[in-house]
């Protein structure tokens, strides 16, 4: 009566206990080989043992990541098998998809620290298989609107995007992104000439139905970027009606920028986001997280640098959508309007906009005296004047900002995205609490010291903070010393890995820290680098843990956008606590970024960051 689930878990479980580390691989290439048979010789109406061979798969690649090996599945095509079907508590059977895969994703739009293509879409849940698809009901008013679109994609007034068959579902459920393998057709409506990058575009389902509206790439792999569902249309009259009855739909980008602004503005001083806490006022956090606000490709970050002298409201906008980027005077209109913005600089991320077709002219100019960091953002930054619109000066040197009363001095234009993590807000805040009576505390990639500096104001007595960059480590010193801690903090120049392989090396510090932070950057860019980005990961939390005492805590972090929407991360610190002979207990469930970057649920590759705080026993 035992699932072929448990026994697969139980017998990769007894090997690797029992086994030598010299025979563990090859008992469980032994066990793996007896399955195997097992599963090739099942008549087809076993097919339930499909989807336990691909678990084995993955069980045997996650053990041999342990030991640095790789394990590779011969057959890659799709099981020969017919696919089983799953019950639902209703007693209704629904197709077994298997794990939903797609193209990647954003991990934040660009201006997180996951920015960039590499996301993807994450596995099936089983919320497909308990919770039912409602269908959608629309009022009088959402029905009208939906006609009035419907009009002008039949009029031929506007370029149409026909997705393939079977599509429609993914954005009727609102997901913003419609990739090119989803598009069946492209019509140019009563033009001649084919849409352009950035035009207004109708999206329709494959029998014609206007689902939404957006803006056009003709050469990314983001065809479209919805900006209007159907049912959110604004109307106006018709110029050609007189009597002014009849209703038009407004394609209007700016107004919809406006618009979603004024929207993300609101929902921050709901949330409190710039409130602080009981330690002090936060100056700092996100205003506009690109889908997560229905903005695609646009992230804002606030520093607020005080009044007279400080240099005002500054809004740093981290750009690598071309739609947003040929829109620029608006957005930074928008912001000066909708949200009290003062002045706007606008870094673009340059490699990302050349994928999207689009030569970013400010990299070219300053190309003698940019750095450009490892996602490839472009440290040419451009500052406008948000009310005027006109270019101006950007902050002269360092601004100092405050979140929950911790001061930080930022560099806004040469620093990292938009020269501050504010994802990691709610997290060091966390740590902070999590200093108090900590004796030796470690900060790997601590970029400006702050996991570092909150461990210190929590209580911790002896904290080091290691990261590659010389800049970063200056200013994690000079905020150090800003908070009255730089007696209880050092900061070392080094590559992370050589730094905790070189204290692993010395059996002193075994055992001897009582708090570890890892916060890398993002070690999978895409979904092709998982496998040999999950080593790394596994290696680096297994090496935290062979210092940590009994009783301390790790605070393990990703910000790899295919790392969190798999859910890997809890996965690769047990694994690495099974490689350093050590056991955790999870502290919560995994964290992630504040209340500040919202998630749309229909976009999940939104999702980048993930923070696991555990007890190592």
């Amino acid at each position: 009566g035992m699932s072929a689930t448990r026994l697969v878990t139980m017998t990769l479980t007894t090997t690797c206990t029992m086994a030598s580390p010299a025979s563990t691989v090859g008992r469980i290439a032994a066990t793996a080989r007896t399955l195997r048979r097992v599963c090739s010789r099942a008549p087809k109406s076993h097919a339930l043992l499909n989807p336990h061979a691909d678990a084995l798969t993955r069980s045997l690649g996650a053990l041999a990541s342990i030991r640095g090996e790789r394990v590779r599945r011969l057959s890659a095509s799709a099981p020969t098998h017919a696919s089983p079907s799953t019950t639902t508590r209703a007693g209704k059977a629904n197709e077994w998809r298997g794990p939903r895969y797609g193209k990647g994703g954003r991990g934040g739009g660009g201006g997180g620290r996951g920015g960039g293509r590499g996301g993807g879409r994450g596995g099936a849940s089983d919320a497909a298989v308990y919770v039912k698809r409602p269908r959608r009901t629309f009022t009088e008013d959402e029905q009208r609107r939906i006609a009035a679109l419907q009009a002008l994609a039949d009029a031929g007034a506007a370029p149409v995007a026909t997705l393939a068959k079977g599509k429609a579902n993914l954005f009727l459920d609102g997901n913003p992104i419609v990739y090119g393998g989803a598009v069946n057709t492209i019509a140019n409506g009563k033009s001649d000439a084919p849409p352009r990058t950035g035009d207004p575009i109708i999206v329709a389902d494959h029998e014609g139905k206007a689902l939404a509206w957006g803006v056009y790439n003709d050469t990314s792999q983001y065809v479209v970027r919805i900006l209007r569902m159907a049912w959110e249309c604004e109307l106006a009259p018709h110029p050609a009606s007189g009597s002014g009855k009849t209703v038009a739909v407004k394609c209007d980008i700016e107004e919809v920028i406006r618009d979603k602004i004024k929207v993300a503005a609101r929902m921050r001083s709901d949330c409190g986001v710039a409130a602080g806490n009981a330690n002090g006022p936060t100056t700092v956090y996100r205003l506009v997280n690109s889908e997560g606000d229905g903005l695609s490709g646009v992230c804002v970050d606030v520093y607020d640098c005080g009044g007279e002298g400080g240099g005002g409201k500054v809004a740093v906008a981290a750009v690598s959508a071309a739609w947003a980027h040929m829109r620029r005077d608006a957005v930074v209109k928008a912001l000066g309007e909708c949200a009290g913005i003062d002045r706007v600089l606008w870094r673009t991320d340059a490699r990302m906009l050349e994928l999207e077709g689009i030569f970013d002219e400010s990299r070219e100019e300053s190309r003698s005296e940019e750095t450009d960091d490892a996602d490839g953002q472009s440290d040419a930054a451009r500052c406008y004047d948000a009310k005027t619109g006109a270019e101006t000066s950007p902050p002269a040197g360092w601004v100092t900002v405050a979140e929950n009363g911790v001061r930080y001095e930022v560099d806004l234009t040469k620093g990292h995205k938009t020269g501050f993590y504010v994802d990691q807000r709610d997290n060091r805040a966390e740590v902070r609490a999590l200093g108090a009576g900590k004796g030796r505390v470690l900060d790997v990639c601590c970029y400006t010291g702050g996991f570092a500096i909150n461990a210190a104001l929590g209580g911790a007595a002896d904290v080091t903070g290691v990261d590659s960059s010389p800049l970063a480590l200056d200013i994690a010193r000079r905020n150090a010393e800003v908070n009255g801690v730089a007696a209880r903090t050092a900061f070392v120049q080094s590559e992370a890995f050589k730094y905790l392989d070189d204290l692993v090396a010395d059996a002193g510090n075994l055992g001897t820290f009582d708090m570890i932070v890892l916060d890398p950057p993002k070690l999978a860019p895409s979904v092709n680098a998982l496998d040999k980005a999950t080593r790394k990961y596994v290696k680096m939390n297994q090496a935290a843990m062979r210092l940590l005492r009994h009783g301390g805590i790790l605070v393990a972090c990703s910000c790899s956008g295919a790392v969190t929407q798999r859910g890997l991360l809890p996965a690769i610190v047990t694994a690495a606590a099974t490689a350093a002979g050590r056991r955790v207990t999870m502290l919560g469930k995994p964290r992630g970024a504040g209340a500040d970057q919202p998630l749309d649920p229909a976009y999940p590759e939104g999702s980048y960051l993930t923070v696991v705080v555990c007890r190592v026993a």
